[in-house]
């Protein structure tokens, strides 16, 4: 196979040719179109990572901001929780003062009570007292010996109507008579104190003597269906029903 010179020139010249058209009028705009889009992928990186950028920055200050707000929401709780307990520690205060007012004004009202309760309770025993002392100064209401008592109930006989004197000085004929004392009574007493009742009734009459010590001081005559209370504890008796309220 024989090659010509000429064909491989011509070849070569139009392939050279081709390389350079091709060159010119494809490669470099397709270049030229490639390089833009690199810058436009690199521009558009570029504006991605300022973005992100931005992005990071925005959510760092709203991370920083919830932390400052969290941090200030922490200081007024803390802050309210102070006032909270301060004025609770004032009421306490408060309160705790007014309960030692109130307690010191109730102590100082029983007291006062309690004195003016004594004031009428030594009041009213003074009271009682005189008016036991009226009864007991009282004409014969209680006599130590029994001679004095007997004279005293026989002038109370004598001031009797006369039927009720008759009909004592039958039971006392019938009965006797009866003194009661809180001691013992001599011989030579009960003779004379005999003597003396039957003088009265004209006749000689019975008399028994008893020892009562409860009497405190005083006697008691029993003269037939009569009593005459002549002594302490009826006096005492006589009094508490008539003072003391029931």
């Amino acid at each position: 196979m024989q090659i010509s010179l000429w064909n491989l020139g011509f070849q070569t010249v139009n392939f050279l040719l081709l390389v350079f058209l091709l060159r010119r009028f494809l490669y470099q705009p397709i270049l030229a179109i490639i390089d833009e889009r690199k810058q436009k992928v690199a521009r558009e990186l570029q504006v991605a990572d300022q973005a992100n950028a931005e992005a990071a920055a925005l959510r760092q200050q709203y991370q920083d901001k919830l932390a400052s707000l969290e941090a200030e929401k922490q200081q007024i709780l803390r802050a309210a929780q102070q006032q909270a307990e301060s004025d609770a520690a004032s009421l306490r205060k408060a309160t705790e003062s007014q309960l030692d007012e109130l307690r010191s004004r109730q102590s100082s009202l029983l007291i006062r009570e309690r004195e003016e309760a004594e004031r009428a309770l030594t009041s009213h025993a003074l009271h009682i007292g005189l008016k036991l002392a009226e009864k007991l100064l009282l004409d014969e209401a209680i006599a130590r010996d029994p001679l004095p008592a007997l004279q005293t109930v026989l002038r109370r006989l004598d001031a009797l109507p006369a039927s009720e004197r008759e009909r004592l000085l039958s039971s006392l004929i019938q009965q006797g008579a009866e003194l009661v004392s809180v001691g013992e009574v001599s011989e030579a007493e009960r003779v004379a104190l005999q003597a003396t009742l039957s003088s009265w009734a004209g006749q000689s009459i019975a008399l028994a003597i008893r020892v009562d010590p409860s009497l405190v001081v005083g006697v008691e005559w029993r003269v037939g269906h009569l009593s005459f209370a002549l002594h302490l504890r009826a006096s005492l008796e006589k009094v508490r029903a008539e003072t003391l309220p029931r």
